[in-house]
């Protein structure tokens, strides 16, 4: 029987990934759940939907109060004594993933935290799996290809990328004997088949955008880069992963869970036109005009933060080769964005708010 303990709940894609492991009741003993003080009544009710739409039972689900950026994780000497005897798994997802953030607090809570919850791993008697959340985006501003194996950068985006990055070299040299796998997810969009989605940032605030200049359609392409964007739909993450985390084959790997073959920006942008305007784009306008004409003001109107942008200039590609051969004959397969893009609009045009 498996115990898990997770950190960043009630996020959206520890909810998930709950959700996906639950499909094996018969091989789960408990979830315990970490989240910070400030966030019980959201956890307590995102813990009530779980058990309405899960086969977990109430003991199934033990909420705890606790911080990553605090020795021991702030828990209570009774609690960190059970988890110590009992965890067989632990998911490190809490993070601080805003590209507008500050430094010091995603030092903090990015580097910091993962050292602590990796300090709190090495006390756990029963630990079988240790899976830890990064993103691929630690390869900061490296361009062309970039393998599974490496760990490699200098320069970065923002903040996040680069403490991200510090805390997977830290997360690398702390954990000593204990088996790990390590997630790099791309940027993550909503459901293929649903195509639903807790929050409309990254790449939906070409949406906003489209949903506030619709009497101007159809609008032209902004520049003419063409960068490859990695987007991937979060039900693939969260199923390559609770397959990997798992599986012997996964033991001390590194993850890519990007789109093995992604889209460039020009035809992303073409995809969410066509999608929502039922027409393509007509013309160019440069790049860097598009970039000036975001003033903070403007960013906060379509719901973006400048930082984004970034993404869709930058020329790097993830290799999946590991990802790939591990997940074959599992059914696990990452569906292609131009399959999944309508689904994607669709979602947005019947819940964003307008």
């Amino acid at each position: 029987m498996r115990t898990y303990f997770m950190t960043g709940f009630p996020g959206f894609l520890a909810t998930k990934l709950i959700e996906q492991l639950a499909r094996v009741p018969d091989q789960i003993a408990c979830f315990h759940l970490l989240h910070l003080p400030s966030e019980r009544n959201a956890a307590v009710k995102r813990r009530q939907d779980l058990l309405e739409r899960t086969s977990l039972r109430s003991e199934q689900l033990v909420l705890h109060e606790g911080d990553i950026t605090v020795e021991q994780l702030a828990l209570s000497s009774e609690a960190r004594m059970m988890l110590q005897q009992d965890v067989t798994h632990i998911f490190h997802l809490a993070a601080l993933y805003d590209l507008a953030t500050a430094y010091e607090p995603a030092f903090r809570i990015n580097v910091i935290g993962t050292a602590n919850v990796t300090q709190f791993a090495h006390t756990c008697r029963t630990l079988e799996r240790y899976i830890y959340f990064s993103t691929a985006y630690v390869s900061g501003l490296r361009s062309g290809m970039v393998l599974e194996d490496e760990l490699q950068a200098s320069t970065f985006k923002n903040a996040y990328e680069e403490t991200k990055y510090l805390a997977e070299v830290r997360f690398r040299k702390e954990i000593g004997t204990i088996p790990y796998t390590i997630i790099r997810p791309g940027i993550v969009v909503g459901h293929s088949e649903t195509g639903e989605t807790p929050k409309w940032d990254g790449v939906y605030f070409v949406l906003n955008a489209m949903r506030l200049l619709q009497s101007f359609a159809p609008l032209p392409y902004p520049g003419r880069a063409n960068a490859l964007v990695n987007l991937v739909p979060y039900d693939y993450v969260i199923e390559a992963t609770a397959y990997l985390s798992h599986a012997p084959v996964g033991r001390n790997k590194t993850y890519h869970l990007t789109d093995p073959f992604p889209h460039g920006a020009r035809a992303i942008f073409e995809m969410l036109h066509v999608a929502y305007y039922g027409r393509y784009p007509r013309g160019i306008v440069p790049f860097r005009l598009v970039s000036t004409a975001l003033t903070p003001a403007v960013a906060k109107r379509l719901q973006m933060q400048r930082q984004t942008l970034d993404y869709f200039i930058h020329p790097v590609q993830y290799d999946t080769t590991h990802a790939l051969r591990d997940l074959r004959d599992t059914g696990i397969i990452c569906p292609d964005l131009a399959e999944t893009m309508p689904r994607l609009v669709q979602y947005y045009q019947t819940h964003a708010t307008h």
